[in-house]
């Protein structure tokens, strides 16, 4: 598929200490950036959302940890965390940081079909479901955002398998968090501005 046409901009920041792990898994730093804002930007199209910006942080555990604590009292690392600003679509504005620690973790798991720089891109896609208005709090809407992360991970070329307890209704998956609002209207500490 060819690039998408899109008035959204996509802002990445990666952390010095994801730009090694980032630079071998794409073949270097732009195109690691390019290819986040290439998930960013199938996620949010998947809801006509094409204007706008988004900004996303790559960090690793140990940054993301006090953010999940501050914002969704979750005293742990965790894979993305999602911060909309606003969503009057077309138009989109948010940021989210994602992990690429925890990326490297789940993606050793057996029974994960992903690479970690494809696990990194479906935390990118998840994240900016939830700035679009996705939820996944119960099972209905986790099988509907499910189905957006399958879409958005076929534009980059990346099969995402629906299973058939995913197609009905199932039980929660740990492994995302919930978005969480910054009530200040302001950026992330130290983060995507």
């Amino acid at each position: 598929m060819g690039p998408l046409e899109t008035n959204l901009t996509v802002d990445v920041l990666i952390d010095e200490e994801a730009e090694p792990d980032l630079a071998v898994w794409f073949g270097s730093l732009e195109s690691a950036r390019a290819d986040i804002a290439k998930a960013a930007i199938a996620a949010a199209a998947v809801e006509g959302c094409d204007c706008g910006s988004l900004g996303v942080r790559i960090c690793d555990d140990a940054t993301i940890h006090p953010i999940n604590r501050e914002f969704l009292q979750h005293d742990y690392p965790t894979d993305v965390i999602s911060f909309p600003y606003e969503l009057t679509p077309p138009k989109v504005e948010g940021e989210l940081v994602a992990s690429f620690e925890t990326a490297i973790e789940n993606a050793s798991e057996a029974s994960n079909p992903l690479s970690p720089h494809e696990e990194l891109l479906l935390y990118v896609v998840h994240g900016t479901l939830h700035i679009v208005g996705h939820d996944d709090q119960s099972p209905a809407p986790r099988a509907a955002m499910r189905r957006a992360e399958i879409a958005a991970m076929e534009c980059l070329g990346i099969e995402l398998p629906l299973s058939n307890e995913e197609d009905s209704s199932f039980e929660p998956d740990d492994s995302f968090d919930d978005d969480a609002s910054d009530s200040s209207g302001g950026t992330l500490s130290g983060g995507v501005a």
